[in-house]
């Protein structure tokens, strides 16, 4: 088979959401993905069910449904089976597609995927999915171990991260104007933007690091904020919603746009440095409901906040070979790793449950 890539971008944008997306490009407020959209190809990509997102990065990553793959929730029975601990990249069961490449001598990078802790030896660096998370102050925040591959890079990585202590006002005011008038000893929710914010920034500092300094044939990077900051804040994205005070409103209506738009100026730098020889492929695992669909109720159970998701996440891919402008019909996420072997050459395993998109130029 002919290799139709020379280097691929794989970005995960997990609960990102085309209603959203094109309201903002329509408004002017993401021109890296209207260059991408419109240099390239885009369309929805259809979800899994139930839509629970360790469990369909999982299926981004591997082309096979869950029980395949082995990954099927949050959680998992510990190695003693006397509880449960979050689930972890040890419970998959079979070859992810960095592992598949590891094995043609392909240079990858693997940067936070959902779920990749311990970081797996790979041909390449992989920075599993607990690197960034900040659960100690700064002066007592070590690195865990298992979160960086070669694991002698775990000190030069380490400093790459952003802390939540490191965010001042003027970080925060672009998500919440009106920040000042909130008193945060009886409202917290600051602090979800406080922390979201810098491990989505400590993902984008050592992605761009291993992007500028290392060499790579194929990269995929792993955002989950624009999930969490939908799952905090999506009732307060316009349009209002009964039961959503004023003053609530014009307090954090412009958390989501202002999420939607640092993305999208990580985007434009990771362009930059990706080059224009390198194929940049985008995919969420699922959309988020933004409009009268909205729940007002979620169950109080692990799961509960997937009844805010929608069943059809983003995809969008350009680059050399790729078709321009056109609308893809009919995608699921299972498409996503046959697509990337057969850009690379390489052909689809037969037992996964995707297919190769059309999306070459002839």
């Amino acid at each position: 088979m002919k290799r139709l890539a020379k280097k691929i971008l794989l970005i995960g944008w997990d609960a990102a959401d085309w209603k959203i997306i094109n309201k903002l490009i329509d408004d002017g407020l993401m021109p890296a993905t209207e260059k991408l959209v419109n240099k390239g190809v885009m369309g929805n990509l259809t979800t899994l069910d139930p839509p629970f997102s360790p469990m369909l990065w999982t299926s981004i990553a591997t082309g096979m449904r869950p029980d395949k793959h082995g990954i099927l929730g949050f959680i998992e029975p510990n190695p003693r089976k006397q509880g449960v601990r979050p689930v972890s990249s040890l419970s998959r069961k079979v070859k992810a597609i960095w592992n598949i490449l590891n094995q043609q001598n392909i240079k990858s990078h693997v940067v936070g995927w959902w779920p990749s802790h311990p970081a797996e030896p790979i041909n390449g660096i992989m920075i599993s999915n607990l690197y960034q998370q900040a659960d100690e102050a700064p002066d007592r925040w070590k690195i865990m171990q298992g979160t960086v591959h070669p694991p002698e890079l775990s000190r030069l990585f380490e400093h790459l991260r952003i802390h939540p202590y490191e965010l001042t006002s003027e970080h925060i005011l672009p998500f919440v104007p009106k920040a000042a008038e909130i008193d945060q000893t009886k409202d917290p929710r600051l602090s979800i933007i406080y922390r979201n914010l810098a491990e989505c920034a400590s993902i984008q500092s050592v992605a761009t690091w291993i992007m500028e300094n290392q060499k790579w044939d194929f990269m995929s990077v792993y955002f989950d904020t624009i999930d969490h900051f939908s799952h905090a804040f999506i009732n307060y994205h316009p349009p209002k919603l009964d039961g959503i005070s004023d003053k609530e409103f014009k307090l954090y209506k412009d958390v989501i746009t202002g999420a939607y738009r640092f993305h999208d100026m990580m985007l434009a730098r990771m362009l930059q440095l990706a080059g224009k020889d390198t194929t940049v492929m985008i995919v969420s695992d699922h959309g988020f409901h933004s409009d009268h669909l909205r729940p007002t109720f979620i169950p109080d159970e692990l799961a509960g906040p997937s009844y805010q998701h929608r069943q059809h996440g983003i995809f969008c891919m350009a680059g050399p070979n790729i078709k321009k402008d056109e609308i893809i019909y009919g995608a699921n996420l299972l498409d996503i790793t046959p697509t990337l072997l057969t850009l690379f050459g390489l052909p689809t395993g037969k037992d996964m449950d995707g297919t190769p998109l059309v999306i070459v130029n002839i």
